[in-house]
């Protein structure tokens, strides 16, 4: 048992790493998201669609992971995914 017990401390060290460097890769591949945030009246909260690279609506990609995924968590519900690309930001691994 001691040795099945370090054996798994090792492989979840090693799945932590792959992990960290899927991140780290994210990030160095640019910008894949952006928001393009609607009108709304004085004093409403903003309201945005969330878009992804390669989308033909308008706009540009200028978010990248970790950016992206703070905007969805900081608006939450008031990000809607467009229709046409149905971005999607991928959730952070729990660690």
């Amino acid at each position: 048992m001691p040795r099945l017990r370090a054996l798994a401390r090792w492989l979840e060290s090693q799945l932590d790493a792959v992990r960290r460097a899927i991140d780290e890769a994210e990030e160095r591949a640019g910008p894949r998201w952006w928001v393009q945030w609607m009108r709304s009246a004085p004093g409403e909260p903003r309201r945005g669609v969330l878009h992804r690279a390669g989308c033909w609506c308008p706009g540009a990609p200028d978010l990248h992971l970790a950016d992206a995924r703070r905007v969805v968590a900081e608006h939450g519900g008031r990000i809607e995914r467009c229709m046409v690309c149905h971005a999607e930001v991928p959730p952070a691994e729990d660690r």
